[in-house]
């Protein structure tokens, strides 16, 4: 057995042995993901399919480390405070990351990458993070404020961002009624992910049960603010990013001929690179008659005009 199997073996059968792992109930944490994913969930539909797991095992990984921190922590900076907090109401459960019943503070941890943390929160996040407070205050406890924690696994301590707003009934309601909506629906709902892209590699349904949206994109109607935002900030910074590379490109050509160390240390030199060496198509077909070709894995365009 090669390392990287008996690595991967060992870490999935200890995620399987978790009792998260293992719950048959929906998560707080699905609240707002795939509608046909949970539909299956909440049918008892068996899983079809071996998903990536490494992403997911490291969050646990991070979880898990920070759990054990604030045991550690607990009596020495604070009164009272409440870690892996399991909570259920009407069906749905969640395990609270931390809360501090002394100042009714709710905190969920987010493990991410660094690139995702001008997005950061999602709707998905604040939803989940709200629907905690709603399940604290149905189980007697009086929630005040939320709080979401980004932990980027490809940063460092600098980059970690903290959003914190008031809890609100309101927000937990959005994300009780897409709950809901799925719980009274009698047929599986469509697909909301692109196979090629997401589904056959995360998807646990994927394959008999589902396979993913196809190529063809259906032109809807975007009401979801937050996705208005991102669109329009996408089509800006595509923008900034040309004028950019014209503007170095026009500065390239000032330094043309420029070697030397600026007064502040900067080095300017120039140097020759080999150019870019490739298959010559034509000379292979006159002696084999064909080039044979290897196929790559689709990826996914975006496209905003």
């Amino acid at each position: 057995m090669l390392v990287n199997e008996m690595l991967l073996k060992a870490l999935s059968a200890y995620n399987d042995s978790r009792e998260r792992s293992q719950q048959k109930q929906i998560g707080v944490s699905q609240l707002g993901g795939c509608r046909r994913q949970v539909w299956y969930q909440l049918q008892d539909t068996a899983k079809t399919n071996d998903t990536l797991k490494l992403p997911a095992l490291m969050g646990t990984g991070i979880h898990k480390m920070i759990e054990e921190a604030l045991l550690l922590d607990v009596k020495q900076n604070w009164a009272e405070y409440l870690i892996e907090m399991e909570v259920e109401y009407s069906g749905l459960k969640g395990h609270i990351d931390l809360y501090i019943p002394e100042i009714g503070a709710v905190i969920d941890w987010k493990t991410t990458k660094l690139k995702n943390l001008d997005y950061f929160p999602s709707k998905q996040q604040r939803w989940q993070v709200h629907t905690y407070a709603y399940l604290l205050e149905k189980n007697g406890h009086n929630p005040k404020t939320v709080t979401l924690v980004a932990i980027p696994r490809d940063g460092d301590e600098r980059q970690i961002k903290i959003h914190t707003e008031e809890y609100s009934e309101d927000i937990a309601a959005e994300a009780w009624a897409w709950y809901q909506d799925i719980q009274q629906r009698n047929e599986v709902p469509e697909p909301e992910r692109y196979a090629a892209q997401f589904c056959k590699f995360y998807c646990p349904y994927y394959g008999e049960n589902c396979g993913g949206k196809g190529k063809e994109v259906t032109q809807e109607t975007i009401t979801d603010k937050e996705i208005i935002t991102a669109v329009e900030r996408y089509v800006i910074l595509s923008e900034e990013i040309k004028e950019r590379e014209a503007q170095k490109d026009g500065i390239k050509v000032a330094l043309e001929n420029v070697n030397g160390v600026t007064p502040n240390g900067l080095k300017v030199a120039w140097s020759q690179i080999a150019g870019r060496s490739s298959i010559d198509e034509e000379a292979v077909k006159a002696v084999m008659g064909e080039v044979p070709k290897k196929q790559g894995e689709p990826q996914m365009r975006l496209t905003i005009k």
